[in-house]
């Protein structure tokens, strides 16, 4: 098997030649670097990880970039940013940026600290964005409608750059025999980096026509976004959701708002035969059985640390329904651990999981350029082992 075989087997709980091994990188510290080989280059890092005998997949991003990356101004909106001084008793400058959209402008401030990343910008979508937010984007009824001029229908241009890049992964996925995801699309995310925690939060019991405005825009952009992706053949569609746990939503809220919406999501993509997959890390719990009913193929992000999930009792529950990503946390297994508490995790975690299939092993949440690469190596070599890989 390659691994685009071996991980639609996983997907539709069919044999596998072996359990699949599937590892995220990311920059956690600048200036360093412990990854043995070139990851930032999707291209080269799926080269790299297969020619390791892992698994991986090259991922075609909507058109202007997926959540994180995208930047309305490179659909036309006009946007301005200005730094003010700090405000009085406080250290850090206040950063403010403006989108002018034809029904007025929509503003945000944050508090420029040592730190940030962006420069003089601020991202539309960013984790850097919470917990320096001065002012939230989204703040009124009226907010809402502009942020549909925000969350647009690609220009040209932009359109033809998706369709070359999606030819260019296609022939890429095909070369090196791995899937091609679609995504990621965000729901619950994008709401918390529209409007902060608090705001949601609070919304769920005081301001639910508000929240349900602001969620039907978030879902119609991306549902044409998955559109674009489900036209150039993408094999499965990645939504991420670690902001849709239960820390941040009542299991009933997110069952009114969030899963009639998610399943649409799954019904289109199951409508062009492909996969959906849902990346949630923490407090799933409580929807898991919500998450099987509507057709999610894939829960990504099983951590018995910070989730503190019992894999057994999962794997009981709804193993045979659904495929099950995860199995070890990253962060504290290759920075904390020794090799005797990283054997004990990739034990248990695959005797709990692997049995009946429709598992893949993946570190949550991603190896970081900063952690030891000789603990990823001898976890590498322990799931060798383990599997019986002869090398």
């Amino acid at each position: 098997m390659n691994s685009k075989e071996r991980l639609l087997a996983a997907l539709n709980h069919q044999q596998v030649d072996h359990i699949p091994l599937l590892l995220r990188f990311w920059q956690l510290e600048e200036g360093v670097d412990n990854i043995p080989f070139e990851w930032r280059d999707q291209i080269r890092r799926v080269e790299n990880t297969t020619a390791l005998g892992l698994d991986d997949t090259l991922l075609l991003e909507p058109p202007s970039g997926y959540v994180e990356n995208y930047a309305p101004e490179q659909n036309g909106i006009k946007s301005t940013t200005t730094l003010l001084p700090p405000p009085a008793g406080e250290a850090f400058p206040l950063l403010v940026k403006i989108y002018h959209t034809p029904e007025g402008p929509l503003q945000t401030t944050i508090q420029k600290s040592e730190d940030w990343i962006h420069g003089d910008n601020i991202h539309l979508f960013d984790d850097f964005n919470i917990p320096r937010m001065k002012q939230p984007l989204i703040k009124t009824q009226e907010d809402i409608q502009r942020l549909r001029y925000l969350l647009c229908k690609p220009i040209a241009k932009q359109e033809a750059l998706f369709r070359q890049q999606a030819a260019h992964l296609r022939e890429e996925a095909l070369r090196l025999g791995v899937l091609l995801d679609g995504g990621w699309i965000a729901l619950g995310d994008a709401l918390m980096w529209l409007c902060g925690m608090e705001r949601i939060l609070y919304a769920q019991m005081d301001e639910m026509d508000f929240l349900e405005a602001l969620i039907e825009v978030v879902f119609e952009w991306e549902m044409l976004r998955i559109d674009y992706l489900l036209k150039e053949n993408v094999d499965v569609v990645v939504q991420m959701a670690w902001y849709e746990g239960s820390d941040f939503w009542t299991p009933k809220k997110w069952r009114a708002m969030l899963k009639p919406r998610i399943k649409q999501m799954v019904e289109k993509t199951h409508q062009h035969g492909k996969k959906y997959r849902y990346i949630i890390t923490k407090g799933w719990k409580p929807i898991r059985q919500d998450l099987v009913e509507i057709g999610v193929d894939c829960i990504t992000g099983l951590d018995p640390v910070q989730d503190r999930i019992d894999l057994y009792e999962v794997k009981r529950e709804i193993g045979s329904q659904v495929c099950l990503m995860g199995g070890v946390n990253s962060s504290v297994m290759f920075t904390q651990w020794d090799e005797t508490h990283i054997r004990q995790a990739l034990d248990e975690a695959i005797t709990a999981l692997a049995p009946g299939g429709g598992f893949i092993l993946f570190p949550v949440d991603a190896v970081f350029n900063n952690q030891p690469w000789e603990k990823v190596q001898f976890f590498i070599d322990l799931w060798r082992e383990k599997i019986n890989i002869i090398r």
